[in-house]
């Protein structure tokens, strides 16, 4: 993907196209939120930090890593969250996929729209057979979301991560391409 333009991606109500440094109060307004990074294994309180973020994006897709989007309405532009895969494993045909979307977008169907246009692209540019998420057993949106989106639910990794002082659960979720 280095030598190829960043894909635009297109669906009813968005554009998806590359996080740029013009998004960076954005990103940090979902990175600084505590109803989105509750989930996530980072969390931004600064423009400063935030870069970190935006670099991350950039070498994703720069080293064919992975690849992360801008969810932007396609109507007024707006940046409302982002997605992604990461640990594109191009051995075996596999990677993860995130998102975030802010909360006063929460509920509208922009999280569906946008995971369904990113799996297909997964598995008709990428050469994806497995998109695998993993979510945390309090995240139940996001549980939810992957069910109705056709992924299946594989198994708990018991007590495999450590967050806040505890031992936490991880849901596995996957979808193939021939699903």
């Amino acid at each position: 993907m280095t030598d190829k333009e960043f894909p635009v991606l297109h669906t009813e109500r968005l554009i998806m196209r590359q996080v740029t440094q013009d998004d960076a109060p954005v990103v940090l307004a979902g990175y600084g939120n505590p109803d989105i990074y509750k989930h996530m294994g980072v969390s931004y309180h600064s423009m400063e930090e935030v870069q970190e973020q935006l670099e991350w994006y950039k070498t994703l897709f720069s080293t064919n890593a992975g690849i992360w989007w801008g969810f932007c309405l396609a109507d007024t532009g707006q940046m409302i969250g982002n997605g992604g895969f990461h640990r594109w494993d191009q051995k075996h045909h596999s990677t993860e996929v995130g998102y975030w979307l802010l909360t006063n977008f929460h509920g509208q169907g922009y999280a569906s729209e946008a995971l369904a246009k990113m799996t297909e692209y997964a598995y008709q540019s990428m050469n994806i057979h497995r998109v695998e998420a993993v979510v945390e057993m309090e995240n139940t949106s996001s549980s939810q979301l992957l069910m109705s989106s056709g992924f299946t639910l594989e198994g708990i990794r018991r007590q495999c991560e450590w967050k806040n002082e505890a031992f936490i659960d991880l849901q596995i979720w996957s979808k193939l391409a021939t699903d």
